[in-house]
């Protein structure tokens, strides 16, 4: 058992990387957007929360420890996991399977659509009931905008895993590694900073 949160956040990434080749083994079929989403809801979000949570344990061990030090502990391990991850995946999907990219964004644009659709019609039925003309025109005009730049990223196959989209992911991902530091650090302290 190791202090060291770039260590454990290494580990971290291993394990990360290990479920990314899972899905992407066995089950890159015509659910593999979703299944994708599905892990990353909840697999890498216990996870993750089970990677941070141990790295702090282990730093506190028999000892006393501050909120900022197992704040620390915790978000490092955490960023380290989760950067080589986004940096590896990145990697993978840009230049050794772009089919596998082009794939999942086809899918993500295709669940898109369908969620419009699900979306325009509840609305639709909404709209019918208040028989208000001017809803019924702005909810059709509004659904024809948004199903027309949805087809245009389809037939221009948008690069989602681009580097720039990366880096915006990885921004919520960075927030989700601060509240989650918060709350571990928050638990896990057993000293005051000044005792």
């Amino acid at each position: 058992m190791t202090k060291n949160p770039v260590a454990v956040g290494f580990g971290l990434f291993l394990a990360t990387m290990l479920v990314f080749f899972v899905v992407y083994y066995f089950f890159a079929d015509a659910n593999y957007w979703n299944t994708t989403m599905r892990v990353n809801a909840f697999g890498m979000t216990f996870l993750y929360v089970f990677g941070g949570f141990i790295s702090v344990l282990w730093l506190r061990g028999k000892d006393k420890i501050t909120y900022p030090q197992a704040f620390k502990q915790s978000f490092v391990t955490l960023f380290v996991g989760g950067f080589l991850s986004m940096l590896s995946i990145f990697v993978f999907l840009n230049y050794v399977d772009t089919d596998a990219r082009d794939m999942l964004s086809h899918q993500y644009i295709q669940t898109e659509l369908d969620n419009l659709d699900v979306a325009y019609e509840q609305k639709k039925l909404e709209a019918a009931n208040l028989k208000d003309q001017t809803k019924i025109k702005e909810l059709e005009t509004d659904y024809k905008n948004a199903k027309e730049a949805r087809v245009a990223a389809q037939k221009e196959i948008r690069n989602y895993f681009s580097f720039q989209f990366l880096s915006a992911v990885f921004g919520g991902f960075l927030l989700f590694y601060l509240l989650l530091s918060i709350i571990i650090a928050g638990f896990l302290k057993n000293k005051k900073r000044y005792e």
